[in-house]
């Protein structure tokens, strides 16, 4: 029982101001050796800023207290001394240099020994990383430069480099939002890693959003709310919805309700989208068509080529071959550019690398994609693009409602909300949502459902991408199963349970033996040897 162990950290009186804004109010909490502590709450409720006052990137307010094995750390204190006292970080942005190779990022900071004549020892640092990642049941190729490799396969590599470093001296591994791109079952090798960790005496502190993981992993978690510390319990016991309570202050349907019918004379005709046997680096042959007022949903495992299909769609891949058609004109975008044009809108799983830019102030990020409807007599009218701007942070309901401020600092959900009003703005005819509420608070959430369902009750044709199942079963009208690159499955989501859309993913079938439904364009079921 980790309750009768000593606390490996403890954080007494910690705030932080900015700004003279108090983004933590004197919290408090311990993190006892060999236990998996959850610190849970609401985009904004001070989690990441927490976890930056523990990392040295942040200097706390006069008052506060950090202590290492009872011992009190000087603070304030650099990241550089909070590495030697045993404190392991993974943070949201993952810390990773994409130029590099997974090898070199893992040599960074490592302290790998050189070989003689004082030369690196390259053979060495490749061994050293592929066992690291064998930890986690991953082959990544570690000669590949890290900006080339999926969000997920990034997110593996930032995970297991922290890991090379809990050895006798780590005291604790802090995972902030580790999963938020992992399918289940990626999820869950990850969490075995996490348990030999905790089993070695290591404290882990778990930031996630995925609330049934809490429940899985977890044995205490510590709430916050609005910068204050609402209450730290046992995780035994307690529910989705007794933790939902406790980070929002009241109960919140977490999963959307079954999708309302496709409106009459929306999906009739003409498919918006006609796909035909797309083929690309992982896909292969995928052929399903997407009409108007349609959400598709589109599951699949780590590597199916769900992204892929998602980037090929919007320009940012050259598929090799098949063919792709747009209110029935064949189209081939050479970029995104050009898929914008035609009424294309990709929502990215990575809203911070690939959604957005950091320093600029939220309104340049809302009107960068429609700054031509700005354009008068020869240059941009800010009168109308201030409107706009308004008009968006109102409608979209972005907190705080402050345009000048940069998106890099707002809260995983106020981005998203950003990013998705920017592209409502351009009137897509065509949305593809990639994980849209991946790092998004319970509160943000079903506001985001409704964003989907919105843009598809405006005429538009959505593909949502989603590693959450109930996700996909509460929003979509039909539901693609994608597993090693092919379609496995084309389904109303009517004929669709979870159990069922979870053994499709897994398995390729509907039961535990037989054949694996597929399907063409028109959504009837063609049985398939498994």
């Amino acid at each position: 029982m980790t309750a009768a162990r000593p606390p490996v950290v403890a954080v007494r009186e910690l705030s932080k101001t900015f700004l003279g804004q108090r983004a933590l109010d004197r919290v408090s909490f311990e993190v006892r050796a060999g236990e998996v502590h959850a610190l849970l709450g609401e985009n904004g409720s001070g989690k990441s800023t927490l976890i930056k006052c523990l990392a040295g990137y942040h200097e706390p307010d006069r008052g506060a207290v950090v202590e290492i094995d009872g011992v009190p750390m000087a603070l304030p204190y650099a990241p550089a001394r909070a590495t030697a006292a045993g404190l392991l970080f993974v943070h949201q942005d993952l810390g990773l240099i994409p130029s590099l190779t997974v090898a070199e990022n893992f040599a960074i900071g490592r302290g790998f020994d050189a070989a003689p004549a004082g030369r690196i020892d390259w053979p060495g640092i490749r061994r050293r990383a592929r066992a690291e990642l064998a930890v986690l049941g991953h082959d990544i190729p570690v000669d590949q430069p890290v900006g080339r490799l999926p969000l997920a396969e990034q997110t593996i590599v930032a995970i297991a480099r922290a890991l090379a470093g809990a050895g006798p001296g780590a005291r604790l591994l802090v995972l902030d939002e580790p999963t938020a791109a992992l399918p289940d079952a990626e999820s869950r090798r990850l969490f075995a890693a996490v348990r030999r960790v905790a089993a070695s005496g290591v404290g882990i502190g778990y930031v996630s959003h995925r609330l049934h993981e809490i429940l899985e992993i977890g044995d205490r978690a510590t709430v916050l709310r609005d910068g204050r510390l609402v209450d730290t319990v046992d995780v035994a016991g307690l529910s989705e919805r007794d933790l939902v309570r406790l980070i929002v202050g009241h109960d919140v349907d977490r999963a959307p309700s079954r999708p309302a019918p496709v409106p009459a004379g929306a999906g009739a005709g003409e498919p918006l989208l006609t796909v035909t046997g797309l083929r690309g680096e992982r896909l292969r042959g995928v052929s399903f068509a997407v009409r108007r007022g349609e959400v598709v949903g589109v599951a699949g495992m780590l590597g199916s080529g769900r992204s892929e299909l998602a980037r090929l769609l919007a320009g940012a891949q050259r598929p090799r071959g098949g063919e792709i058609r747009l209110r029935g004109r064949v189209v081939r975008h050479r970029s995104p550019r050009e898929a914008v044009r035609d009424g294309v809108a990709l929502i990215p799983e990575d809203r911070r690398r690939d959604g957005g830019f950091l320093q600029l102030p939220v309104s340049r990020n809302l009107t960068l994609p429609s700054v031509r409807r700005f354009w008068r007599r020869g240059r941009i009218s800010g009168r109308a693009e201030r409107a706009c701007v308004d008009g968006l942070l109102t409608e979209f309901r972005v907190s705080p409602a402050a345009p000048e401020r940069r998106f890099g600092v707002l809260s995983g959900g106020n981005q998203q909300k950003v990013v998705i009003a920017k592209w409502f703005a351009t009137a897509p005819d065509l949305v593809v949502f990639d994980e849209p509420v991946q790092g998004v608070d319970v509160g943000a959430r079903a506001e985001i459902f409704g964003l989907v369902s919105r843009a598809a009750e405006r005429g538009a044709g959505v593909l949502l991408i989603s590693s959450e199942l109930d996700e996909v079963l509460g929003l979509c009208h039909r539901v693609l199963v994608l597993r090693d690159g092919e379609l496995v499955a084309d389904l109303p989501g009517e004929r669709l349970d979870r159990a069922s859309l979870t053994r499709l993913v897994y398995f390729g079938t509907e039961g535990t033996t037989g054949t694996a439904g597929t399907t063409g364009t028109a959504g009837t079921t063609v049985e398939k040897a498994s």
